[in-house]
């Protein structure tokens, strides 16, 4: 959670690079962002004060404190450094295609998020540049640290206040996966999700995502097959959730599983109740699953991992505007 010398700090950061605040203009009293905050003039002072540090305020006496008319110089970037939740040596392949900006003389290195606070010193090298792959809350207060120090940062498939990011666009996504469902099986479709959870915080835009698109295309939604759980219990819920979906005689024509785990033993519960995906209903996945390449009358959408680099390149290049950057990418839907 951010502090409110924070909160404060962003907000003027984001008025400034949204244009709210003009360059050369005057920003809002110190009155004025005490009483929007709700906090003491010490705690305005010391906003103001990092901001007048990292170039982007200066004070002029007996007027006021105004935006400076430039953007603060970053050092050329020569090294990005990969964040990552996962065992960098033995999977970063496996979630990430490679990444060449040789061209740029720029080097690329993989550092493990959970290693963030012992290796901030190294991150925090002129020329740096760091992307956060799939950040947990968490993780923010050392990413905000990194912002401080004037390390351009960037999130990927994650979108938290005040930072870039390069992230899936679940409605168009999900919008054109539910389209193909829906001419494919019928309007008597069901959905199968996690919960949203400060793990997961991205299930709660694509969830809203699958009822405005199913509302939107005319979808016959039955609540015994519109079910979010939290699965902490994995076998019994799984085994609760199949016999909603498969253990009567009527069952969905067709069936989205947000959770690529949860796609799986779903399946194996409905065939335990002779029900084939493809053949007794449609299937579509949110990701890409190797295991279900050879089934027909199938379709799953594949994250946009190849589009990363061209973005980041955009993303690199946008640095020098000061402007906040925001990627959406579509998926691409497979259908098998």
């Amino acid at each position: 959670m951010l502090t409110k010398t924070q909160l404060v700090e962003q907000y003027l950061k984001n008025e400034i690079s949204s244009g709210n605040i003009a360059p050369d203009s005057k920003i809002p009293s110190r009155s004025q962002l005490c009483k929007r905050f709700n906090c003491s003039r010490t705690i305005v002072e010391r906003a103001i004060a990092i901001l007048t540090q990292e170039g982007y305020l200066s004070g002029k006496q007996g007027s006021g404190t105004y935006v400076i008319n430039k953007i603060p110089e970053l050092p050329k970037i020569t090294n990005i450094k990969i964040l990552c939740d996962f065992d960098v040596e033995q999977t970063s392949h496996l979630v990430l295609p490679p990444m060449n900006f040789e061209d740029l003389n720029i080097t690329v290195d993989f550092l493990s998020l959970n290693n963030i606070q012992m290796d901030f010193k190294k991150i925090c090298t002129p020329g740096s540049a760091v992307v956060s792959l799939r950040p947990r809350v968490d993780h923010l207060p050392y990413l905000e640290r990194l912002k401080k120090r004037n390390i351009p940062v960037l999130l990927l498939n994650r979108d938290y206040e005040g930072f870039d990011y390069i992230l899936t666009d679940p409605h168009s996504s999900i919008r054109e996966g539910i389209s193909w469902l829906l001419i494919e099986s019928g309007r008597d479709i069901g959905f199968v999700s996690r919960r949203p959870s400060l793990k997961r915080p991205y299930l709660a835009e694509r969830i809203l995502a699958f009822y405005e698109s199913a509302v939107e295309l005319g979808a016959h939604l039955n609540s015994d097959w519109c079910i979010s759980k939290n699965f902490r219990n994995y076998t019994n819920d799984i085994a609760e959730v199949g016999q909603k979906l498969f253990g009567s005689q009527k069952h969905p024509c067709g069936l989205f599983v947000l959770d690529m785990d949860l796609v799986l033993p779903l399946i194996a519960y409905g065939q335990s109740y002779g029900l084939v995906p493809g053949k007794d209903y449609k299937l579509l996945t949110f990701d890409k699953i190797r295991e279900l390449e050879k089934l027909k009358n199938i379709a799953m959408m594949k994250q946009p991992e190849l589009l990363y680099e061209k973005e980041i390149r955009h993303w690199l290049n946008s640095l020098h505007t000061g402007l906040p950057f925001k990627s959406a990418l579509k998926t691409e839907l497979l259908v098998y």
